[in-house]
């Protein structure tokens, strides 16, 4: 066994120092083993030369060649001429390479030596090994390419030494994008974490595998939009908050501030406050989605006709946003644009050019999980490439005027008025948050008039921060809230506070008022989210039976949500009978909740959206958890107020952590997931089914 171990160690080393076996290839792409950049010289990108490394180790010289693009169907030739410091001089040593992947070696007087030579199709590079005993420790060469079939170089790299200096150009590169994250129900937050078929090509696709390839390949990214209140406790929903805060820490990413509507001052205090609730420190930059100079911060991102410098103006940067391409990222890596902008960003001589790449992230190729990580891998092997950090554009010089900013939005208008000088709690928070996401900029013009139709909840919740400010009871069916022409009725008392609309004698709105504080317990979903039916169904023109998908508050009942109710006053409630006298609701209010009692001839199905606290959900972890009994059902946050309903009828009910189970796993369109997973965060839907007399009661536990 001992001279067996003995004649092959002996095998191994005749074989290492006539290089008929070579280690692995060393690290010869680090910025240290750069000896020589060049580019943009040759006619086709099979045969351009952008870099030329070179590494010793104990035992191997490697020496890499980087070109701008080589696939397998590519005819070309290379030729490495080498000599060798001590002995070849006027006799070099010839290794000529084939796209086939035939070698040849000729040109020195020592013994045979056999190079390894790898043609790398992914990284585009060609990387030769050789034995360092045969070549020694300082040489010099030559690296010339040929198109197929041609004696005449296509490009040529000449008179490079081993030990020369690094070249200290590079190509800055900032990676920004925007659209990070759909938010407004389970099933569009797993599509936009990690989709399937979606995406411009209609692959996998996701925010996942930009945040994966950028950890994985230590590349810098912002992300432009992704610290609202929405898309904060949607990511941290599908449980990838902890990633997003290790990356941050790492320095990884760069998260700015984001004024994602106007007023600007106003959203950017709920992305300041939801980033602080899940655990993510302020930043110096901003993102304002309107695309106005925002103040009070040392950087901006904002678009900018040039796209290739900053601006810097009274001490603040600007950042340039990417022009939108498709098709940046692609399988075999940077797209063939992006590789000659890099290199052009190289050979500048100007220091402020600057490679900005990105865009929208679901419209852009970045997401799709085939293109990303091919990409990423790319740009991080290709040491002659400098990814930008929040450090490296703090200090990056500036090469462009200031951009102009679009006039500010005018705060003239009555409810942006009644808005600033509402009291400050909870119901007037909500009315913020809910101006701000119907005034949230899209390029989308359906969606822009869908949205116009749902303003006059804004002020139902203005009323119920009055209501919470000065509490009263009230019993009054000639308020008119949506400034609409229809009249709205208020049912209060010192802890409860109703808002009920005739047209369905529906409840649009409850309001609960302890000592804590006001706290919400029924909304209709569109205070949440408009716009989840298909576009050809949208009926701008219907005011806010809009949008079919919207449930318009709790009773709304099937098959006529709409239906006119005539209302009628008394110390007991509010009770609504409909035009035909065949339908009764009766309302009323107690220390507990409220109860509405049913009076039909025939069969109900009637469903009620509890919205319990949203601002749990939106401002920091929140643990949501439902209880089902025979005839009720409670939900709400496990530190927070729990809200039952509660009936002799039929009741069922499904909140939307019923697809918490699913979120572990990629989307998948064959799976037929539970009904919660297309209930707008963060609400929980009952549905109940009666005939003839029967009572729901809602209530505080």
């Amino acid at each position: 066994m001992r001279q067996s171990i003995l004649v092959f160690g002996v095998v191994i080393c005749l074989a290492v120092l006539t290089g008929i076996w070579s280690p692995p290839v060393g690290r010869s792409g680090s910025p240290a083993d750069l000896r020589w950049l060049g580019g943009a010289q040759a006619s086709t990108p099979a045969t351009d030369i952008l870099a030329v490394y070179t590494h010793t180790s104990a035992l191997m010289v490697d020496i890499r060649v980087d070109l701008l693009d080589i696939n397998p169907q590519d005819q070309y030739k290379f030729r490495l001429s080498l000599w060798d410091n001590r002995s070849f001089f006027q006799n070099p040593l010839v290794i000529d390479l084939s796209s086939d992947g035939a070698v040849r070696t000729s040109g020195n007087d020592k013994q045979v030596i056999w190079p390894r030579v790898i043609q790398d199709y992914g990284m585009d590079t060609i990387t030769v090994s050789l034995n360092r005993f045969l070549i020694g420790n300082r040489y010099r060469m030559d690296v010339t390419t040929y198109p197929s079939g041609s004696a005449a170089p296509a490009d040529q790299a000449r008179d490079i030494h081993s030990d020369g200096q690094p070249p200290v150009a590079r190509a800055p590169v900032l990676l920004s994008f925007w659209d990070t994250l759909a938010a407004d129900t389970p099933a569009q937050a797993l599509r936009g974490w990690d989709g399937a078929h979606t995406g411009p090509l209609g692959g996998r696709d996701g925010l996942k595998y930009v945040l994966d390839g950028s950890k994985q390949y230590k590349i810098p990214l912002a992300l432009l939009d992704l610290k609202t209140p929405a898309r904060l406790a949607a990511l941290d929903y599908l449980g990838a908050m902890a990633q997003v805060q290790y990356m941050n820490r790492q320095g990884l990413l760069i998260l700015p501030e984001v004024a994602y509507a106007e007023p600007g001052d106003i959203s950017l205090k709920f992305s300041q406050a939801a980033a602080d609730g899940f655990g993510l420190p302020a930043s110096p930059y901003v993102f304002n989605a309107s695309g106005l100079v925002q103040p009070g911060y040392a950087g901006q991102f904002i678009s900018m006709p040039d796209v290739a410098h900053l601006a810097l103006a009274g001490g603040k940067r600007f950042l340039p946003l990417p022009s939108e391409s498709t098709e940046e990222a692609t399988e075999n890596g940077p797209s063939l644009e992006v590789r000659r902008a890099l290199v052009r960003a190289m050979l500048s001589v100007d220091p402020a050019d600057l490679v900005v790449l990105g865009g929208s992230l679901p419209h852009s190729t970045w997401g799709q999980a085939d293109m990303v990580q091919p990409t990423f891998h790319w740009l991080a092997g290709h040491s002659w490439i400098r990814l930008l950090n929040a450090d490296d554009l703090a200090g990056f010089p500036a090469g462009a005027a200031k951009p102009a900013s679009p006039p500010a939005v005018a705060e003239n208008s009555p409810m942006l008025q009644a808005l600033r000088s509402a009291p400050g709690n909870t119901a007037a928070r909500l009315a913020w948050q809910d101006y701000l996401w119907l005034h949230a900029p899209t390029n989308d013009s359906q969606l822009r008039d869908l949205r116009a139709n749902y303003m006059g909840q804004v002020e139902s919740l203005l009323a119920a921060a009055r209501w919470a400010d000065d509490p009263s009871v009230q019993a009054d069916c000639t308020v008119d809230l949506g400034e609409d022409g229809q009249a709205d009725c208020l049912l209060a008392n010192q802890s409860y506070f109703a808002i009920l609309d005739p047209r369905g004698a529906r409840l649009t709105n409850l309001f609960y008022l302890n000592s804590s504080g006001l706290h919400q317990l029924v909304g209709p979903t569109s205070q949440f989210a408009v716009g989840l039916s298909d576009p050809s169904e949208w009926h701008p023109e219907r005011g806010e039976a809009a949008d079919p998908s919207v449930i318009p508050g709790a009773f709304a009942d099937a098959p006529d949500m709409w239906a006119k109710y005539s209302p009628s006053v008394s110390p007991a409630g509010i009770t609504f009978t409909s035009a035909d006298g065949g339908r009764v609701k009766k309302y009323r209010l107690s220390d507990k909740g409220i109860e509405v009692e049913y009076q039909l001839s025939g069969p109900e199905i009637t469903r009620i959206p509890l919205a319990v606290d949203p601002q749990a959900y939106y401002f920091g972890p929140a643990d949501y958890r439902p209880a089902i009994a025979s005839h009720s059902w409670t939900w709400g946050a496990v530190n927070g107020i729990q809200v039952e309903v509660s009936t002799e009828a039929h009741i069922a009910a499904e909140g939307y952590v019923s697809s918490f189970p699913f979120l572990s796993m990629p989307e998948d369109p064959n799976l037929d997931y539970p009904r919660g997973h297309y209930f707008p965060f963060p609400l929980s839907i009952v549905t109940v089914e009666g005939e003839g007399n029967f009572k729901v009661e809602i209530r505080v536990k």
